[in-house]
């Protein structure tokens, strides 16, 4: 069997999983799972890891993680090795624990970062082990819920500047997948990155550079070299809008323009969630983030909204032509 695609530069964004060997189970006990955590704290202190989000299931695990300066594949022969090593002594037995090298998801953290913390905090939801995942110990939620269980090496901060109160963080997660990231993990593959054509281009352009996912994209990313208003103000004159009515928070016609103009500024200019934000009206990253998925899922099944994302573009493209 081929080995899986390994990408790794500092900065990267991952979402790790490893399985036990033919699906049994790789924690027995609530002193291995513990035993779990503290090596992941090694690994945040050894490797520079910062890791965002991780759960605990019986026979496998998932990780959000950066590795601010590489060394990702160092950091996880010690997370798997020493668990292993541990789990047989304890056990009385030898051999492999885990199915093979754990699978390494690179992500595209600008467009889908909160939606793998939500991902891997409804694991256990949508395993059936409970109903709420609040009241499953083993995952980081519980450490965004409450500081007194939140562990000195989980980063919370990442997720949760990116909401104004708690409340907002936990409706997030409580809130249903986008249908592009269900249909990405449901499959017996996963592919290597998660991320759209553009993101996938620019980590080919720089495989052994040292890029850093939250620096600015590149120029060459930008297709049209425009900025947020210019492309906002196109999209809401094709809607026959004005470029403050899309700011304004409404409902129908007038919300619809607003998303498209943040999806056209992600896909055709590459601007960060943020400064999409700030220019049309939305202090939430992670609102900008879901309108874009949402309306990127609409552009791909509905003929009508694709062939309005088709005449901004033009749009767009012949005012470049006249600059």
């Amino acid at each position: 069997m081929a080995r899986p695609l390994r990408i790794e530069y500092p900065g990267a964004y991952y979402h790790i999983m490893n399985r036990g060997l033919s699906r049994r189970d790789i924690f027995l006990e609530d002193k291995g799972r513990e035993q779990f955590l503290d090596l992941l704290s090694d690994i945040t202190r050894l490797w520079k890891i910062e890791i965002y989000a991780y759960c605990l299931m019986d026979n496998h695990y998932h990780l959000l993680l950066q590795t601010s300066k590489g060394g990702l594949a160092r950091a996880m022969r010690h997370l798997d090795g020493i668990y292993t090593q541990r789990f047989n002594r304890s056990q009385h037995r030898d051999g492999p624990l885990f199915r093979g090298r754990y699978k390494a998801i690179l992500i595209d953290a600008e467009e889908y970062f909160l939606s793998v913390v939500r991902y891997i905090h409804q694991n256990p939801v949508m395993a059936g082990v409970v109903s709420d995942m609040g009241r499953y110990r083993w995952s980081s939620h519980r450490g965004y819920l409450y500081q007194s269980e939140r562990p000195q090496w989980l980063n919370t901060r990442s997720v949760l500047s990116r909401f104004g109160r708690l409340r907002e963080y936990r409706e997030f997660m409580h809130s249903e997948m986008e249908k592009e990231v269900v249909d990405f993990y449901k499959g017996p593959y996963q592919r290597p990155i998660l991320g759209d054509r553009g993101f996938v281009e620019w980590v080919k352009e720089r495989l052994g550079d040292r890029a850093k996912v939250e620096e600015e994209k590149p120029e060459s990313r930008r297709v049209f070299a425009l900025g947020v208003e210019q492309i906002a103000q196109v999209t809401a004159k094709v809607y026959g809008r004005q470029l403050e009515e899309l700011r304004r928070k409404r409902r129908g016609k007038e919300n619809e323009a607003r998303s498209m103009a943040m999806y056209m500024c992600r896909t055709l200019g590459g601007h960060k969630h943020s400064e999409i934000g700030r220019v049309l009206g939305l202090e939430k990253t992670s609102s900008v983030s879901s309108a874009c998925l949402r309306m990127k899922a609409r552009v791909g099944l509905e003929k009508k909204t694709a062939r309005t994302a088709r005449k901004i573009e033009a749009k767009l493209q012949k005012s470049q032509g006249r600059t």
